[in-house]
């Protein structure tokens, strides 16, 4: 993750932060930035983690485990634009 000023990153940070489903982050020598959440994100926690980590160039794959029954609709369609960052290309049966 790139920031270009240090309001860029405190942007960033406040945006996470103010996630209802987000607990805290901090960063990880090894792992990165970890971040904790307090509760599985519901749908606009989701929206925005795909917002932020869209805007912001963070690895969306690790967003697909929160794919469930009750969001597979609308969070696995081929046509929106975080599918490919997070599910890899659409296969042919979708």
């Amino acid at each position: 993750m790139t920031f270009y000023h240090l309001s860029d990153e405190r942007a960033f940070f406040e945006w996470l932060t103010r996630i209802p489903c987000v607990q805290n982050c901090e960063g990880d020598g090894n792992r990165g930035l970890v971040v904790r959440l307090k509760r599985w994100p519901g749908k606009d926690d989701l929206r925005q983690l795909l917002a932020l980590c869209h805007r912001y160039g963070v690895d969306m794959k690790q967003l697909a485990k929160f794919e469930t029954a009750k969001n597979r609709v609308w969070f696995r369609d081929p046509r929106k634009y975080w599918y490919r960052a997070v599910f890899g290309k659409p296969s042919a049966r979708q």
